[in-house]
């Protein structure tokens, strides 16, 4: 498996918390809400990760879950062998992709956790 998949799936195996608690109107029908996973907060956008099984292949998987409470939410979701370079984006909640260890970080973006970056301008 993949270094990044490999640390979400760890990250989601560890035992939760009341910050883990997706915000209200968040779940979808093919993610998981309590296995969700707060991964941090940057520039007023909190980023979550959550258990997800692709409906067509039965494939795990993880779902990306960004929200910003004044101006909206964005989530994608993807299975595990799809899910390495996963980017996330809209116009409320800048972008968030999930990264490998040694890979270099562009100029504009945060490291946030052990696998995701994120930008608030994009």
């Amino acid at each position: 498996m993949d270094d990044s998949t490999s640390q979400i799936r760890r990250f989601l195996a560890a035992a939760g918390g009341s910050y883990d608690v997706l915000p209200p109107g968040l779940e979808d029908a093919t993610s998981d809400p309590e296995s969700s996973r707060f991964v941090g907060e940057y520039a007023g956008v909190s980023y979550f990760v959550t258990k997800y099984v692709d409906p067509d292949s039965a494939q795990p998987g993880f779902c990306l879950v960004l929200s910003n409470p004044s101006v909206g939410s964005a989530s994608g979701c993807g299975s595990d062998t799809n899910a390495t370079r996963m980017r996330v984006s809209s116009d409320g909640t800048g972008s968030a992709r999930v990264v490998v260890a040694n890979d270099i970080i562009p100029a504009g973006w945060t490291k946030l956790g052990d696998f995701l970056i994120v930008n608030a301008e994009r």
